[in-house]
This record gives C-alpha cells, sequence and structure tokens, in this order.
C-alpha cells in the first residue's frame, strides 16, 4: 500500500507540480551590480520544555555573509557561515541531527557538549544562446559535536550536495531541470581519556521506535559508529510571473558500518512538491507537500577465519524498521502600502509520521504520530526601526498498537528505553503556544549598518515527564548590507 501511494503521488506530481530546489531563474537582471551582506551574532537558550537531544541551556555564537554579483552573461551567489555551540547537560541521541538516520546511538549521562558548524554554499548561471542558460549551485556543511564528560566521544559529520542546472526563458515564462547528487557522512568515535585500559561504558543501540541493544563503548568494545549516505535525483521548476511550481524526486542508500563490513543499509526516496500563486494587489498563496520513506536492514555477518585472514560474509539482510512520514504546508501572505504595517503572514503545516518495527522475531509494533501547527508573521517599519511579530502554536497525538506476535513477558521479548520514547512522544504530543519578536535598528548615519535583537518563547500545556513546560531564548546581532 505505502508503494502504491508512493507511485499514485508521483504520478499526479508530474502533472505538472514540478522542484522546489530547482533552478537559478533570472528576469530583469543588471549587469555588473551586485550585493551583499555580513553579519555576526550571539545568542542564549534556557529552558526544561525540550527534546533530550537538546541541551537544557546554550550559549552560541557565530558570523555569516553572502554576496550576489551580476556580470553581462553571469550571476555569481556565495555565502559562509560559523557557529559555535555550548550546552549543558545533554544526553540521548550522539548524532548530530538526531531522528534523521533510522539508526541511533544513545548515551544516557548528561553533560556538557562543545558543537561547530560551518556551511559553504554557492551558484552560478551563464548565459550560453538567446534563452538558454546553465549553471550549478553547491552547498557544503562540516560539524564537530563533543562531549566533555563521560560517557566521552566525539561527532563529526559532512555534507555535500551538487545541482547542475540547465534553464530555457521563453518570455516571461522560465523553465529549470537540475539534476542532484549529494553525499552525506558521520562517524561517532570514542574518545578515551587517560590510558588505553580506560574505563568502558555502554551505549543503547536504538534499531527504530527505542527497541535495540546494549553495546561497550570505547576500553575494548565499539570505538566508532559511521554512517554514510549517497543521495540521486532530479527536480524541475516552472517560474512565471503570477505562479511557480515544482518538484523535487530523489533517491537514497545509506549504509552503516565500517572496515568494509555493513552492519545496517537503508534504501529510501523522497518527493517534494510545492506551487506559488501570485495574485494582483500584493496577495500571495504557496502549497507545498512532501513524502519521504526508508527502510532499515541489518546484516546477518558470520566471523570466518581462513589461513589468519579474517572475513564478515552476509548471509542476509533483515528488515528492522521502516519509516514514512509525509507533510502539507499551505500559507498565504499579504503585503501592505501602508506607513507601518508592510506584510501579513498565516502558515498551515500538518504533518504525518508512521512507524513499524520488526524489533526480535516474531515481535511487531507500529506508532502513528500526526502533528499540526500554525504561525501568524506579520512585519512592521517604523522609520529606521523593523519590527516582525510572530504568533505560533500546534498540537499533535500519538497512537501505538503495542508488541504484537509474542507474550511481552517472554524472555525472548524485545528490550526497549521506554522511559525516553514516553518523554519524546509527550513533547510531540503537547499542546503548546509561544512567539517571538524581532527588532531591528538600521542606522543613517552610516548606511548599511544595523543592529538585531530576537526573542522567542514556548510553553508547552499539561507537561508531566519533560522538566519543563517553558523555553525562551534571545539573540543579538550586529550587520551591514552593502
Amino acid at each position: 500500500m505505502k508503494r502504491l501511494l508512493f507511485a499514485l503521488t508521483l504520478l499526479l506530481g508530474c502533472l505538472p507540480l514540478l522542484g522546489q530546489e530547482a533552478g537559478l531563474l533570472r528576469y530583469g537582471l543588471h549587469p555588473f551590480s551586485g550585493h551583499g551582506s555580513a553579519q555576526l551574532y550571539g545568542g542564549y537558550e534556557e529552558g526544561g520544555y525540550h527534546p533530550a537531544f537538546m541541551p537544557e541551556s546554550l550559549w552560541k555564537a557565530g558570523a555569516s555573509a553572502n554576496g550576489t554579483v551580476h556580470w553581462a552573461r553571469t550571476s555569481l551567489q556565495g555565502s559562509f557561515s560559523f557557529e559555535q555551540m555550548e550546552g549543558k547537560n545533554v544526553f540521548t541521541s550522539m548524532f548530530l541531527e538526531p531522528g534523521y538516520f533510522p539508526v541511533d546511538i544513545l548515551e544516557l549521562t548528561p553533560g556538557p557538549k562543545t558543537r561547530q558548524t560551518y556551511r559553504l554554499e554557492a551558484s552560478s548561471l551563464t548565459d550560453i544562446s538567446d534563452g538558454w542558460a546553465v549553471g550549478i549551485k553547491a552547498g557544503y556543511m562540516a560539524d564537530n559535536y563533543s562531549k566533555r564528560k563521560d560517557i566521552r566521544y566525539t561527532s563529526s559529520g559532512m555534507k555535500l550536495r551538487l545541482e547542475p542546472t540547465v534553464s530555457l526563458i521563453l518570455g516571461d515564462v522560465g523553465l529549470s531541470l537540475a539534476y542532484i547528487f549529494s553525499l552525506r557522512n558521520e562517524s561517532i568515535e570514542a574518545d578515551r581519556q587517560g590510558s588505553a585500559t580506560a574505563q568502558s561504558y555502554n551505549v543503547f543501540l536504538d534499531k527504530g521506535m527505542r527497541y535495540g541493544t546494549y553495546l561497550t563503548w570505547g576500553g575494548g568494545g565499539v570505538d566508532a559508529f559511521p554512517v554514510r549516505e549517497y543521495t540521486n535525483g532530479f527536480a524541475y521548476m516552472m517560474k512565471h510571473t503570477k505562479v511557480e511550481l515544482g518538484m523535487e524526486l530523489l533517491w537514497k542508500q545509506g549504509r552503516v558500518g565500517e572496515k568494509g563490513f555493513d552492519w545496517f543499509r537503508y534504501p529510501g526516496r523522497s518527493l517534494s512538491l510545492f506551487m506559488t500563486r501570485i495574485f494582483s494587489g500584493g496577495h500571495r498563496l504557496g502549497f507545498s507537500m512532501d513524502l519521504h520513506e526508508d527502510y532499515l536492514q541489518e546484516a546477518a555477518l558470520e566471523q570466518k577465519a581462513s589461513e589468519g585472514v579474517t572475513t564478515l560474509p552476509v548471509y542476509r539482510y533483515s528488515p528492522v524498521s521502516d519509516r514514512t512520514w509525509s507533510s502539507m504546508d499551505l500559507s498565504y501572505d499579504h503585503r501592505f502600502s501602508s506607513h507601518f504595517l508592510k506584510s501579513l503572514k498565516a502558515a498551515l503545516h500538518l504533518g504525518l509520521l508512521g512507524e513499524e518495527s520488526y524489533p526480535v522475531a516474531p515481535y511487531t509494533n507500529r506508532n502513528d504520530r500526526y502533528i499540526a501547527s500554525l504561525a501568524l508573521i506579520s512585519a512592521w517599519v517604523f522609520g529606521p526601526v523593523d519590527m516582525m511579530l510572530r504568533l505560533n502554536g500546534g498540537m499533535g497525538r500519538w497512537e501505538e498498537t503495542g508488541l504484537q506476535g509474542g507474550a511481552p513477558d517472554a524472555e525472548s521479548a524485545p528490550l526497549r528505553l521506554t522511559p525516553d520514547w514516553m518523554r519524546k512522544m509527550e513533547y510531540l504530543s503537547t499542546t503548546k503556544a509561544g512567539g517571538g519578536l524581532t527588532l531591528k535598528y538600521r542606522f543613517k548615519a552610516v548606511k548599511g549598518l544595523y543592529i538585531q535583537a530576537d526573542g522567542t518563547y514556548l510553553h508547552g500545556f499539561g507537561v508531566e515527564l519533560l522538566p519543563g513546560a517553558n523555553r525562551w531564548s534571545l539573540t543579538s546581532r550586529v550587520g551591514y548590507n552593502f
């Protein structure tokens, strides 16, 4: 049924809701012109209403810069950013983006963590003849994440994405087709302190829905947990003065293992569609839909030794868990010509995540999560002061079949981190409400120079398992537009 749903969605999407990521289309560019900006910022965030993998509190600081330049037949864009985060009392997932991979490594000793993130993006578009243009878009991100309290470890990750693009412009209609390739690597390595015989610790290998096993981490146990993922696909975009349509279709192949042996693999695919309709009078209506799925499979290995050479042949890959998630976003915004109120936007998000786990034969379990959120954003201008006000809220629900296919009290029943799973479900399902305020002051004496302050607040209702019901943040920035 899931494969049929994916095929039907793909067929409808090609009818022609066509690539949110596709394309660099140019309209009315001025040769030998350009613009850019640079920014420094620092911020603080605190509160108990957060997932376990988020810090109880954190400091962050960073810098970013971007620029665009147009020549007679070529346009270039580029950006760079760096951020350092210092978090307090962080635990559970060791990965840089918890929940992205279908398998996870969890540690249950809260402690301080340091994270550094580097991002670099660049794109170019060149007219090669009347109506035809070629371009390329590239993005690179590197992360380093380390814990300074036992259990100690270091996570390092890299993401690279390339999108060569061909564009055709016919009057006021533009078409773009892009090939997409991405590479994603991440490795969690034991960071022992002291002698080579330092104490070992246990980590939990999560194979989906918090079912899994305990592993010895470091000190003679598992010293590394590497993941690598390759993605190929294409995207298509059509742009008109009144409408934009796009589609992105991707296939990925992920593997987990080291020294040439794959412990797990997970194929997957995704489809993204979007449409934007622009009306007269400053009205804009947007729609987007995303569908993703992946399948975690575990290798059945047997160690063999022959003439001093050890091999690990794979007899089969057995299914461990399946994930399918879909989402839909609707947005409406209107731009005003008044002296103070400049724009008003409403955004609705609906999501559904279905996860099925096969932890130990013959046991199975299924979990379905439903989420909905709404945001209202208004932008104001009062002389040299720009103000953005945001009100947001959300709610969720989850249901689970429970273990099927065996007796729950049997000795062969799978191991599960139930308290951590229930805390995760509470964060998902609690009704929440909050808001944010951004104030930006533009200096008149130095054109382009500005300072900015951002604040957010979020409250969860009916919290029982989470350490708190509130979360807030403050960030200050100084930047220059040129």
